[in-house]
């Protein structure tokens, strides 16, 4: 893909006043990701995103498995930070244009979010009591959650927090989304979730975007 997509809006701003919380972030504020869609230069940030603007469900969704087995129940922005965000490769454009686009105005989004694991696939197998929840924790800030299985932390390079989760049981955590202001078919302000899924081999599913809708 040369062309950088149309629903990247880069020179669009928003008449949004500045409504960000001083509440504390999680660690991935203090912590060098190892990974990280941010970028370090601080020109042309988008306008301050009021945190009740934005329905986060969708956006952390994208966050869970994908065969649906961990569940949102809800999802509420604690800060928004406007930033420069790194495009994904597919995104960008042709790198041999005096134009060329790399990166793109967004947010990062720190957010507390209560999910909820229903087993899936045990058949006539007792269902656990609880399974490990693996949390990213900041220094990998594009991984996702996940529940059970091996361990996904290497002994000094830990990427994921984990807590026990238990079957149909709440359970509150705090997060962070990437994401992208751009404008719907309607040119309406919305924002395009980073794409958390289908990185395997390090591809980037551009086909399917989330958009969550930016409420004035």
């Amino acid at each position: 893909m040369k062309n950088l997509p149309l629903f990247i809006a880069t020179g669009f701003t928003l008449g949004l006043t500045a409504a960000c919380q001083s509440n504390p972030t999680p660690p991935e504020a203090a912590a060098t990701p190892a990974k990280s869609a941010a970028t370090q230069p601080a020109t042309n940030l988008p306008a301050p995103l009021p945190l009740t603007a934005v329905d986060l469900k969708p956006g952390v969704a994208e966050q869970t498995p994908r065969e649906g087995y961990l569940q949102v129940v809800s999802a509420k922005a604690l800060k928004a930070e406007p930033m420069q965000l790194r495009l994904p490769a597919l995104w960008q454009s042709d790198p041999d244009r005096a134009d060329a686009k790399k990166e793109a105005p967004g947010y990062r989004i720190s957010y507390e979010a209560v999910l909820q694991w229903i087993p899936q696939g045990f058949g006539r197998q007792k269902v656990p009591a609880s399974l490990s929840l693996y949390a990213p924790n900041g220094r990998d800030t594009l991984a996702s959650f996940r529940v059970g299985g091996l361990n996904l932390n290497v002994p000094g390079r830990e990427r994921y927090s984990v807590t026990p989760i238990e079957p149909r049981k709440p359970l509150t955590v705090r997060g962070t989304l990437y994401a992208f202001l751009s404008q719907n078919e309607q040119h309406q302000p919305t924002l395009v979730v980073y794409p958390y899924r289908g990185r395997a081999g390090g591809f980037d599913d551009s086909f399917k975007k989330v958009l969550l809708p930016i409420s004035q």
